[in-house]
């Protein structure tokens, strides 16, 4: 039976994330505001045990110079990340094609812990699929985080 979840803070989508993350096995996808990648290190959120399993795991971020040591932290774990231009607003985290959390528009810059936001929890693995389409089509489109972080 799929299970759905409509998240209404900032707390309890960093509780979700966190939870997805510990329980992936096999691989991760990610598109966030940079501002959130801050987030999730201020709060330990880490896939370094999954890779050192042998998963994988890949991430689109917006890399610029407040961002660049948060995205060379992560790319020294073994995560596979790439730039966007300039983007802000929703975010998506899909694991092992089956479970994800994903947003609407937020204000990224002024986030906190308490703020009410809109995210969907679920383990609809069709959900999962189009988000992992969507992710494909911007993976494709970013570039390469090493490449861009030289041009700092």
């Amino acid at each position: 039976m799929v299970k759905e979840t409509i998240i209404e803070t900032v707390k309890d989508a960093i509780a979700v994330t966190s939870t997805i993350v510990e329980s992936a096995e096999r691989e991760l996808a990610w598109l966030l505001p940079a501002p959130m990648l801050v987030m999730g290190a201020q709060y330990n959120i880490q896939s370094k045990g999954l890779i050192q399993k042998g998963g994988r795991v890949r991430g689109i971020t917006t890399i610029s110079s407040p961002y660049v040591e948060t995205v060379r932290e992560l790319l020294d774990t073994g995560v596979d990340v790439r730039h966007l231009e300039n983007y802000t607003g929703s975010f998506m985290l899909v694991a092992d094609k089956s479970q994800s959390i994903s947003s609407i528009h937020l204000n990224v810059e002024d986030l906190s812990l308490d703020d009410k936001i809109v995210a969907f929890w679920t383990d609809d693995a069709d959900y999962a699929e189009y988000l992992l389409a969507n992710f494909e089509t911007v993976w494709a489109e970013s570039t390469d985080a090493q490449k861009r972080i030289h041009e700092f």
